[in-house]
């Protein structure tokens, strides 16, 4: 009986403490959105959507199909971009209590086939009827990282016998990598981060599975806690400037988790595990570290966080890399 009263105690405090808020703002309308992120030396490639008011989450983010895009380069006029699919945003309904399906949204890529050079100034805009002109316009793409890896440490070492003549290798190694400063007096951007993190061969008799820990003193990270993101992912952590040594070169210490599974039928050279530093433009890095911002769990108790645009009447980001990757070996036998 006691169990009882205390469970129409607790549904009667938490039907308490849920109130219904009526929104009283305005509804804004719809604009047209750019996403690209260009390479030197690959085709340009940008994303364009429609935004949606964000009470409205099932609403259609596909742009009209009277949508044109054209590309400029370093205020040239290049051409027209061509017009693709691609699925790039996936979600879950949930059909009822025990299951659950995907949902796939298809967003439109413009294609242009220019492979733009280091330094060239992008610039994207995007007409549709309806919809105000946007465009969204780059800073110089960036030029390559010179790093390499300057120090490696084996921390711990763990061999096993697994099944079938399979051996099962833990390691832990402590890694610096040497960033040198491609710009001597300006402001530069950074990211580290994965090329991959899991890989097997044919089968689980050679795979493997690694991951990074961004633990350096100046940029941040803690140990387990400051896990690298892999290539891609629109998160902050590994994400740096130049500001500290500027001009100069920097070590930045990375903590090497590797999960090994050989029967010594593979070459060990297939055993690495790539470390990536991507070279940012100023707008990919304020993008970055605003899209990391709203998703802090501190938003529900402050403002909103406004995400990075560069694109002019609408939204979007229209920015540039360059990624660099060194591979570390994974030893198969203990070093």
């Amino acid at each position: 009986m006691k169990k009882v009263i205390l469970l129409l105690i607790s549904v009667i405090l938490l039907v308490s403490c849920t109130k219904e808020i009526e929104f009283k703002g305005e509804q804004t309308d719809s604009k047209l959105v750019i996403n690209s992120i260009m390479e030197p030396g690959e085709p340009v490639k940008a994303y364009i959507s429609k935004s949606i008011f964000f009470l409205n989450n099932n609403a259609d983010m596909v742009a009209p199909d009277d949508l044109m895009a054209t590309l400029y380069v370093n205020g040239n006029l290049i051409g027209e971009m061509t017009r693709q699919s691609d699925t790039i945003w996936a979600g879950y309904e949930y059909v009822d209590l025990d299951s659950v399906k995907p949902i796939y949204k298809t967003i439109p890529a413009f294609v242009n086939d220019y492979r733009p050079n280091k330094g060239d100034v992008i610039k994207i805009t995007a007409t549709a009827n309806g919809f105000d002109e946007v465009e969204g316009t780059s800073s110089p793409l960036p030029n390559n990282v010179d790093f390499s890896i300057s120090k490696s440490e084996l921390k711990y070492w763990e061999a096993n016998e697994f099944s079938d003549s399979v051996t099962s290798i833990t390691a832990i190694f402590d890694i610096n990598i040497e960033i040198r400063d491609p710009n001597p007096g300006q402001l530069d951007y950074f990211k580290i981060s994965n090329e991959r993190n899991d890989y097997s061969y044919g089968d689980d008799r050679n795979s493997f599975t690694f991951y990074f820990s961004y633990d350096d003193p100046i940029f941040g990270g803690s140990g387990e806690n400051g896990l690298l993101d892999v290539s891609f992912d629109a998160r902050t952590e590994g994400v740096f400037t130049d500001q500290l040594f500027d001009g100069r070169s920097y070590p930045v210490k990375l903590l090497l988790y590797a999960y090994i599974y050989t029967d010594g039928t593979i070459d060990p050279s297939f055993y690495n595990a790539p470390i990536c530093v991507e070279h940012l433009s100023k707008e990919y890095y304020y993008y970055l570290n605003t899209c990391d911002q709203g998703d802090e769990i501190t938003q529900f108790f402050s403002e909103p966080a406004q995400t990075y645009t560069n694109v002019t009447n609408g939204y979007g980001i229209v920015g540039g890399r360059i990624m660099d990757t060194v591979r570390f070996p994974l030893p198969v036998e203990e070093p």
